[in-house]
């Protein structure tokens, strides 16, 4: 019995481990632009692109399946462009398009940002 609730605290806390990394990833990959982490009146004041959740909304709505929602952010964020955006009109005019991250994030990391994103 001992081992098994060891067993347990120790898968608990490596997932529990491996999530703070990926917020911590996400928050400072994509954090000031799409308000991951703590949002402060600054943020709000300079947000330079949709917020992370109104993205995994439009995402979910546009690829109900998680794999394909994830392989679009990762598209897009490599290689975007207007064809590919989900938002309205009115956002484009706002916002603009994404400059590729290509050098600025690995497809790995990109990977596990967007299913952060798709889940919260």
């Amino acid at each position: 019995m001992k081992k098994i609730l060891l067993a347990t605290i120790l898968v608990t806390s490596s997932l529990l481990a491996q999530g703070s990394e990926v917020e911590t990833l996400a928050v400072e990959k994509c954090g000031s632009c799409h308000l991951i982490g703590p949002i402060t009146k600054e943020k709000l004041n300079n947000m330079s692109a949709p917020p992370s959740w109104a993205l995994a909304k439009k995402v979910n709505t546009a690829y109900p399946d998680r794999a394909d929602a994830i392989a679009f952010i990762v598209d897009y964020t490599m290689s975007p462009s207007e064809d590919k955006m989900l938002f309205s009109h009115k956002t484009k005019e706002r916002f603009g398009v994404m400059p590729s991250q290509k050098d600025m994030i690995s497809k790995d990391e990109l990977r596990a940002v967007a299913k952060y994103i798709i889940d919260n």
